[in-house]
């Protein structure tokens, strides 16, 4: 176990094992100190904004967390690359103690010059939460750090805005081929769609209907009904007038048969249903007569003759009819072949303007769809060409004031470093010393009797060895007063 004692003794005792080692780290140290140039840092605060060439949301403003994060990294990214490293370096130009004779700036230059650039955001907040940034970099003086910064910013303006002109212009000419392609496509779509309204004709509006109601009353329909109810009507006048004819041929040899033909019949032969009414009329007078008087009675006698009269009209009138009702049937007939025809058209071109209406459907469809699609491209195409325009006159970076350069050089100071050095220095001579004693063996190092050692010993032998070093027995006090009367070692 080490002690006190013995860790001191051996500081004594081997002066020149911990002594060399903590010159030479103090010595080093003081020389990194003194040759190590200053770095100054300066900041600059800027606010990002999203591009104002869209007209949804409000222009400039961010439209959610995750956009903002996208833009940062995007400035992170651009801020170290070695572009903008590289050309802000050229333009501050070499530091008075540049020595090298390389084209400035080299690789190595904008490889240091990069390890100094932070982006970050303010204090207490999560990159990608706030719209404000710090850029910060570092150089030998105050000046050269903040004419640096300034650099820094103006480059990364600048090639943020290429950036953006560039992926503009592509995206303007990506979008005009596809402006090119779904104007094609519709002028195809249109071309088929207009060939089959041709094959329409007449009946398009009728097929519009058809297509956007599904069912509704359109001319055609309203005709179809129209001619319907015609055929009906002209049906069921020649099933009255065929009626009408058996009666009345019936009737042309017993004129009895007309009095039983109901009303409804002879609505179409007025002079019919008079005489009809007048025989009726006749024959009830003359059975009144006869009633109450002799056959012979000139009373009854020109009832009789009146109602032969009736007769005989009735029976020409009849014949008249009968011509009439041959002629009204072979109308009717004509009437009735001419509706029906016009029926079969209509239906005909009713079922197809059905078989029709799902390809035109289609057709509408997708000439509404393309119409739809290259009218979102030229919108995307407008705002692609706003972009292109607004990539070399606007910024989307606004920067906040003038860098702000640290008031104390960064990294610790030379004091500091030299002070350290010290330390470490003397923590390795230290260790280096311990390491090298041997610790435990008392048989390899013994010191020398002396009358001083007896003096301090209770043993009065003279032939007794003194303890080594490392396991000596004495106490601090008494190891002290034995090296201070001991000659210096060599080691």
């Amino acid at each position: 176990m080490w002690n006190l004692a013995d860790v001191t003794f051996a500081l004594i005792h081997y002066p020149l094992r911990w002594l060399i080692p903590t010159v030479v780290i103090a010595i080093a140290t003081l020389g990194y100190a003194v040759m190590k140039p200053s770095s100054w840092e300066a900041t600059q605060a800027i606010v990002l904004r999203d591009e104002a060439v869209s007209s949804l949301g409000r222009p400039g403003a961010f439209s959610g967390v995750e956009e903002m994060k996208h833009a940062q990294e995007t400035v992170l990214q651009l801020t170290r690359s070695k572009e903008v490293v590289g050309a802000a370096l050229a333009k501050l130009g070499p530091p008075v103690n540049h020595w090298s004779n390389s084209t400035w700036p080299s690789k190595d230059d904008i490889s240091q010059a990069r390890e100094t650039i932070n982006v970050h955001s303010p204090s207490g907040t999560e990159f990608g939460t706030t719209e404000m940034l710090y850029i910060s970099s570092e150089s030998d003086t105050p000046d050269r750090a903040m004419e640096f910064s300034r650099l820094l910013c103006w480059e990364l303006e600048a090639h943020l805005g290429e950036m953006r002109n560039n992926k503009a212009i592509s995206l303007v000419e990506e979008l005009s081929q596809r402006e090119a392609k779904a104007n094609a496509a519709l002028l195809t779509v249109t071309q088929q769609l207009s060939e089959m309204e041709a094959e329409v004709g007449t009946d398009l509006a009728e097929l519009r209907i058809l297509n956007e109601v599904g069912s509704g009353n359109g001319n055609l329909r309203e005709q179809m009904v129209q001619i319907k109810s015609e055929l009906r009507d002209a049906m069921a006048k020649q099933q009255s007038s065929e009626r009408l004819l058996e009666i009345l041929t019936a009737a042309q040899d017993n004129p009895n048969e007309l009095v039983a033909t109901p009303n409804q019949l002879l609505d179409s032969q007025p002079a019919l249903r008079r005489l009809k009414e007048g025989l009726i009329d006749a024959q009830l007078q003359s059975a009144q007569l006869q009633g109450i008087r002799t056959e012979t009675h000139p009373g009854v006698v020109a009832a009789r003759h009146a109602e032969e009269e009736i007769r005989d009209h009735l029976h020409q009138e009849i014949s008249l009819a009968i011509r009439g009702l041959k002629a009204e049937h072979i109308v009717l007939e004509s009437r009735i072949t001419q509706l029906q025809v016009m029926l079969d058209d209509v239906t005909g071109r009713m079922t197809t303007l059905a078989s029709m209406r799902a390809s035109y459907n289609n057709l509408v469809s997708e000439v509404r769809e393309k119409s739809e699609k290259l009218t979102s491209i030229r919108t995307d195409l407008a705002d692609a060409r706003s972009s292109v325009e607004a990539a070399t006159t606007t910024s989307l970076i606004t920067k906040v004031h003038r860098p702000e350069v640290s008031d104390y050089p960064v990294g610790p100071s030379r004091k500091m470093i030299a002070g350290m050095g010290l330390i470490g220095g003397l923590g390795l001579g230290v260790g280096l010393l311990l390491i090298s004693l041997p610790w435990g063996d008392s048989s390899t190092i013994s010191l020398q009797p002396t009358e001083s050692a007896k003096g301090v010993s209770n043993d009065p032998s003279p032939n007794q060895s003194e303890p080594s070093p490392a396991g000596h027995g004495l106490s601090l006090k008494q190891a002290l007063a034995y090296l201070a009367r001991r000659p210096p070692s060599r080691n």
